[in-house]
């Protein structure tokens, strides 16, 4: 057995990829057995805080081409909507969001996931005389989006207001008020989680009713940890996660390069995590990515060195002298794209 959906979610802060940058993502987390991408970055500001406006014609073209590339590359194509500032009792909106559904259907999207996170958790004005509660709210517009559309609930994917941690009532209403088949997204215990084992994704598919589908927010970056170099190999999630999780979604770092590294490792955790190895897999995905053995150790050192995510890896501490030299066979290193990824992350680099 292994996971459902095994994706890549490009639904980080701080900066949109360039559309280079993401067929270059695209491809290589296709060829690692990535069945899945989800275009949902917060700096689009067409798909979160500016929807209601249309896609202009290029933009439309460009993402329809993306899909089909996806598609060719074996890969499912799935469009985010963030509807911020939404008012859900305003008719307007309302007919809005389903015409922007309509928009990403039309540009071949697989599957929509409506995104309701980090978001005020109090209704507006207006909303809050038609509704008692946001979880009300969120019922009635994911029933509304599939209404309108006529679109099967599995289709649809829904990211709740509360997306991380051990449950509240809010997700219990989710769980038990949302069609069966919608899927519903859950970061772990904590927004950026060190760890997810299996009794954990457990716990919450018995609040939500449903197997969660993990958005992993590791190699991410962005937001308060822009500066920081999250470069290790996935580890610490449990070898039989995909027993309890519907699949898992991967939030990557900000650098389109770099981010391949952790991409790679997690490409093998997803095809067989009961036989994973972070550390024999961290090491095939630096060759791969370095080009050659010493670019390789030289990016392992840096990472041992200046890795400040989460996860808690088990590195030796490299000595200055080693820190220095690796550094600079960084600067000199033959993917240029790799070490203007990592020099920008690096003090002093």
């Amino acid at each position: 057995m292994t996971f459902g959906v095994r994706g890549l979610i490009e639904g980080f802060y701080n900066r949109l990829w360039t559309m280079d940058e993401r067929r270059r993502v695209a491809e290589f987390v296709a060829a690692h057995g990535f069945d899945t991408y989800v275009y949902a970055p917060k700096e689009d500001r067409l798909q979160n805080a500016g929807w209601r406006t249309p896609y202009p014609g290029s933009q439309r073209a460009a993402l329809a081409e993306f899909g089909e590339g996806c598609r060719e590359a074996g890969m499912r194509f799935w469009m985010g909507l963030r509807p911020v500032g939404m008012s859900y009792a305003d008719d307007a909106d309302a007919l809005l969001v389903v015409e922007k559904v309509r928009d990403y259907l039309d540009l071949g999207a697989d599957r929509i996931v409506l995104l309701a996170d980090d978001i005020a958790p109090e209704l507006d004005a207006k909303s809050g005389g038609r509704f008692t509660t946001l979880v009300d709210a969120h019922l009635w517009l994911v029933e509304h989006v599939l209404g309108a559309l006529d679109l099967a609930p599995e289709h649809l994917v829904f990211v709740p207001t509360d997306y991380a941690g051990s449950g509240s009532p809010y997700l219990e209403a989710i769980g038990s008020g949302l069609p069966a088949g919608v899927e519903v997204c859950w970061t772990g215990p904590d927004v950026c989680s060190r760890a997810i084992t299996s009794s954990d994704a457990a716990a919450i598919g018995e609040i939500v009713q449903r197997p969660p589908l993990i958005w992993d927010n590791y190699p991410v970056n962005d937001a308060g940890m822009t500066d920081q170099l999250h470069i290790g190999p996935i580890r610490d999630r449990d070898g039989d996660l995909d027993s309890y999780v519907s699949g898992i979604l991967v939030n990557p770092a900000l650098q389109p390069e770099a981010t391949l590294v952790p991409l790679a490792t997690w490409g093998e955790y997803l095809r067989d995590p009961a036989s994973y190895g972070p550390y024999s897999a961290w090491r095939r995905a630096l060759l791969e990515v370095a080009g050659n053995p010493g670019d390789a150790d030289a990016v392992a050192i840096v990472a041992a060195a200046f890795d400040r995510s989460v996860i808690r890896q088990d590195w030796e501490t490299p000595s200055s002298e080693q820190r220095d030299a690796a550094v600079n066979v960084v600067r000199g290193m033959r993917n240029r794209r790799l070490a203007e990824d990592l020099l920008g992350l690096i003090p002093g680099g």
